[in-house]
C-alpha cells in the first residue's frame, strides 16, 4: 500500500477506534451464551461439553482468572483491526485499487458486527477476524510463488473460526472455492495441487477434532450441538399433521415438544403462529411474511421447551443425537414448511444486510444523493469502475463469505441479528464503492495498480 492508502486506513482505524470508546465497547459485556463458552472441563470431559474449550482458555489466559475480563474486548479489537488491515494489503497487493481495497476497509472498521459486538464476552467478533484472516492468506495464495506465512493464516484462521463458531465449517470448501475464482479473474489457470492443498490445510483441524471426538465420545463432529440448535425450528415447525408422520420412535418426543408449545402459547408466553387474510393460523403465511415472529420465538423453543427435556442421566452428547434425529425426521415429514422456514429467513437475512447494516446503508444514501448531483452537475449518471477487477473481486469476497459465515446458520437455525451481521459484514463494500465513485466522480490520472509478483 502507498503512504496515502496507510495515513487513509489509520484515519479510518482511529475513527472506528473513537467510536467505540464512546459507546463503551472497550467495556467488557457478557451475553446469556457467555457462561457456557467460559465453561473449562478437563480431558475428556470437554470433549462432550456443547461448546468447544478454545474461548474459554483463551479469556482465561486473557483473564488471568479475576472475573473481570477488562481485557477481552481489547485483545478482539485489536485482532479484528489486525485482521482488516492484512486483508486490505492482500486485496491491493492482488490487485484492485486503492478506492476499492479501502472501500472494503471502511466497510469493516464500521461494520455492525464490530460497533455491536466488541465489548461481548463471546467468540462472534473474534471467529470473524479468524476467517478475515483465513481470506486474506487465500489471497496470497493466489500468486506463483507465495511466501510460507499465508499458508499458516489459513490452517490457524479457519480453523479457529470454525472452532470457535461452528457455523463457519463451509470455510472448508469455501477457500479453495475462492482461490480458484480469484485466479480465473485475474486471467491465469488455478493449479489443482494448490486448490486441494487448500482445502486439506483448512480441513485438517476438523479432521484431527473429528475423529478424537468419534473415538472418545462416538460423535464425528466439532462439537455436539447442531441437533439441539436445529430443534428450535424443528419445534416450531410441528403441528398435528407433521406430528402424525413422523416415525414412530420420534414421534411420543415431538407430541410432548408441540403440547408444550401450545400451552405456552394459550398461556401467552410464547407468540403462536399468527393468523392470515384468511383467519388461518398458516406456519407458512407466518414464515414467508412474518418471519420476525418466528425469530422472536425460537429461544422459547429451544431453552424453555427442548432443554427442560433432557433425560436425568441422558450425557449432553446423546441427547444432541436425539435432538438431531428428531430435527431431521421433521425436516423429511414437512418439506414444504422446511422451503417455507429457508425462504423466510433468506428473506429477512437480505433485508437487513441492507436496511440494519450501517456502512451498506449509508452507502446507500450516499448513492441515493450522488446520482442526482452527478446528473445535474456533469451530465453523467454511470459510474467506470477504476480498476477491471475491482466489482468482480469484491462481489466474490461478498458472496463466498456469505457462503461461509451464513449459509449454515440460514439453513438451520432462525437468522437472528447477530448472525446476519456476521454474515453480511463484507456486502458493504460494494455500496461503499460505487457510492464513492459517484462522489469523487472519474480518476484525473491514470490510476497504478500494485505490480504483480
Amino acid at each position: 500500500m502507498s503512504r496515502f492508502e496507510i495515513k487513509t486506513l489509520s484515519v479510518l482505524t482511529a475513527l472506528s477506534l473513537a467510536v467505540l470508546l464512546a459507546i463503551g465497547r472497550f467495556a467488557p459485556q457478557l451475553t446469556p451464551d457467555t457462561p457456557g463458552y467460559l465453561s473449562i472441563v478437563g480431558f475428556p470431559a470437554m470433549l462432550g461439553e456443547p461448546r468447544t474449550p478454545l474461548y474459554g482458555w483463551l479469556v482465561a489466559a486473557l483473564d488471568l482468572a479475576r472475573g473481570r475480563y477488562i481485557a477481552v474486548p481489547a485483545f478482539q479489537i485489536a485482532t479484528y483491526i489486525g485482521a482488516v488491515w492484512l486483508l486490505v494489503a492482500q486485496l491491493r497487493r492482488y490487485g484492485l485499487s486503492a478506492a476499492a481495497s479501502l472501500s472494503v476497509g471502511a466497510a469493516l472498521l464500521f461494520a455492525n458486527a464490530l460497533l455491536m459486538d466488541a465489548g461481548w464476552v463471546h467468540p462472534e467478533l473474534l471467529s470473524i477476524a479468524c476467517a478475515l484472516t483465513a481470506f486474506a492468506g487465500t489471497l496470497r495464495l493466489t500468486e506463483d510463488k507465495p511466501p510460507r506465512w499465508p499458508w499458516l493464516a489459513v490452517l490457524a484462521g479457519a480453523a479457529c473460526a470454525y472452532v470457535l463458531r461452528p457455523s463457519f465449517l463451509p470455510l472448508i470448501a469455501v477457500l479453495p472455492a475462492f482461490y480458484l475464482v480469484l485466479r480465473l479473474i485475474r486471467g491465469e489457470a488455478p493449479r489443482a495441487a494448490r486448490t486441494a492443498a487448500i482445502a486439506l490445510v483448512a480441513a485438517t483441524p476438523f479432521l484431527g477434532i473429528a475423529t478424537l471426538r468419534a473415538a472418545v465420545v462416538g460423535d464425528p463432529n466439532i462439537v455436539s450441538f447442531g441437533g439441539f440448535a436445529m430443534s428450535g425450528m424443528a419445534a416450531l415447525m410441528l403441528s398435528d399433521d407433521v406430528v402424525a408422520r413422523l416415525p414412530e420412535d420420534v414421534k411420543p418426543f415431538a407430541a410432548r415438544v408441540f403440547a408444550a408449545r401450545t400451552a405456552g402459547e394459550e398461556s401467552g408466553r410464547f407468540i403462536g403462529i399468527p393468523r392470515n387474510a384468511s383467519n388461518v393460523r398458516s406456519f407458512h403465511s407466518a414464515a414467508l411474511a412474518y418471519f420476525d415472529v418466528l425469530v422472536r420465538t425460537y429461544d422459547n423453543m429451544v431453552f424453555e421447551i427442548i432443554s427442560s427435556m433432557r433425560e436425568p442421566n441422558e450425557s449432553w452428547v446423546d441427547f444432541d443425537r436425539r435432538l438431531m434425529r428428531f430435527s431431521l425426521a421433521v425436516v423429511r415429514a414437512a418439506p414444504d414448511r422446511y422451503a417455507a422456514w429457508v425462504v423466510g429467513g433468506a428473506t429477512r437475512t437480505v433485508g437487513r444486510a441492507f436496511a440494519t447494516n450501517l456502512p451498506a446503508a449509508l452507502a446507500i444514501v450516499s448513492i441515493a444523493m450522488g446520482w442526482p448531483w452527478r446528473l445535474l452537475r456533469r451530465r453523467q449518471i454511470g459510474v467506470v469502475p477504476v480498476a477491471r477487477m475491482d466489482v468482480p473481486v469484491m462481489a466474490v469476497l461478498a458472496a463466498l463469505w456469505f457462503g461461509g459465515a451464513g449459509l449454515l446458520t440460514m439453513l438451520v437455525i432462525a437468522p437472528t441479528t447477530r448472525y446476519i451481521e456476521t454474515a453480511t459484514v463484507l456486502v458493504a463494500p460494494l455500496f461503499v464503492y460505487w457510492a464513492a465513485l459517484l462522489m469523487l466522480g472519474p480518476p484525473t490520472a491514470p490510476v497504478v495498480t500494485a505490480a504483480r509478483p
